[in-house]
């Protein structure tokens, strides 16, 4: 019986904060307060792939300390040249990772007889 009151209690408060939310709306803003927002939401997935892709990943940081602490005489072209040669496309597969490297099937040979026909005709 109590359990009941209580909970009658907290829904005539949410229904009265809620009422006031509405009004203050209403003032502020007018019937617009109600209209839902014309701008497209943001492609969170794309969003937060761009930004990892563009950050360094930790292991490329580790592998720069590494080294500067073991070859500190390097100058910045060379550490830039070798960072861009251990970089991978982020939506390409590394090869290694898919096995050894298979190519597309070779073309159809012509019989001896055919290729014997054509130069006949030249």
């Amino acid at each position: 019986m109590e359990d009941d009151q209580e909970l009658e209690r907290k829904a005539i408060e949410e229904l009265l904060k809620e009422a006031k939310r509405g009004k203050t709306r209403a003032e502020t803003m007018g019937p617009m307060g109600w209209m839902k927002c014309p701008l497209v939401g943001t492609n969170k997935r794309f969003l937060i792939n761009t930004i990892k892709n563009t950050l360094p990943s930790q292991k490329e940081q580790d592998h720069e300390q590494k080294e500067d602490s073991e070859e500190p005489a390097k100058s910045q072209d060379q550490k830039e040249e070798s960072r861009q040669k251990h970089r991978t496309h982020p939506y390409k597969h590394r090869v290694h990772a898919r096995g050894p490297a298979r190519h597309s099937p070779p073309g159809k040979r012509r019989s001896p007889e055919k290729s014997q026909k054509r130069s006949s005709k030249r």
